[in-house]
């Protein structure tokens, strides 16, 4: 049975990307894995304000979890839903993760930034599309007429 990987930041869009790919699934008869990464970065505080203090990573990581099993509960009839989160770098852990499985189709978003949001931002569809070893569905998050 082939395996596809969402992968979702949790922003608002989430739902309807993994709605669009449980659909895929449906189709395929294929297993989804609910994936989504917690991003650490590195704080840059000025000396004289003291230490910065990081959030406590293994709770952030049970709350996206959380999260995705919500999503994962909203959808009943499907039992063929895994939930993985890792920490990381996004777009990296991405790659990683639909790499070193049973992955054979990634779906992710896009919000379509342009110009100077796109150049400060980057894209992590965009890096996935070009380094990803096997097919991504790339789901719009501006699904409106432009």
């Amino acid at each position: 049975m082939s395996d596809i990987m969402i992968a979702v930041d949790l922003s608002s869009f989430s739902e309807n990307l993994i709605r669009t790919g449980l659909e895929l699934a449906h189709k395929m008869n294929a297993s989804v894995t609910l994936f989504s990464v917690v991003e650490i970065g590195i704080g840059l505080g000025l000396p004289e304000a003291g230490p910065v203090f990081t959030d406590d990573i293994p709770a952030r990581i049970r709350e996206v979890e959380e999260r995705l099993e919500a999503y994962k509960q909203s959808y009943p009839d499907n039992n063929n839903i895994k939930i993985l989160v890792t920490t990381g770098n996004p777009k990296n852990e991405t790659l990683e993760q639909a790499h070193d499985g049973n992955t054979t189709m990634l779906v992710v978003g896009t919000h379509g930034r342009t110009g100077l949001d796109h150049m400060l931002l980057g894209s992590n569809a965009e890096y996935i599309i070009r380094h990803s070893r096997i097919p991504v569905l790339v789901v719009p998050y501006n699904q409106q007429e432009h």
